[in-house]
Order: C-alpha cells, then sequence, then structure tokens
C-alpha cells in the first residue's frame, strides 16, 4: 500500500474499501479525456496495474 500511495497519491486517494479490496478516487475531479474519476480493485497487485494504465492514459496527447 505504501508503495502505491508513493507513486500515485498525488493523484488518487487509494483506501482500503468497505467489504474488502480497495479504491481509487481521483484528486480534484474531471471528466476531462473520459477519465474515470474512482476504481475498485480486489487486491493492490490489481490497483497497481489499473493506476499504471491509467497513468499513461493521463499522459497521452489529447485525441489519441
Amino acid at each position: 500500500m505504501a508503495i502505491l500511495t508513493v507513486r500515485y497519491g498525488r493523484q488518487w486517494l487509494i483506501p482500503e474499501a468497505a467489504g474488502g479490496g480497495y479504491c481509487a478516487v481521483r484528486r480534484g475531479l474531471s471528466e476531462e479525456n473520459g477519465l474515470p474519476n474512482a476504481m475498485r480493485a480486489t487486491t493492490l497487485g490489481e490497483m497497481a496495474r489499473r493506476l499504471a494504465v491509467e497513468r499513461k492514459r493521463e499522459n497521452r496527447p489529447a485525441g489519441h
């Protein structure tokens, strides 16, 4: 959990989810570029993969 917080904590709040698993809520919610403002994962590994994908999507030039 600490690694995810260090790596993604500036853009995402990452608490444990009620009922198990983890959730991530984007800081400074935004609807632009079709990016999600929240996501849920069963394991920290799954959350790490999903956050990595979102970081790539965030860094894509507009229109790609």
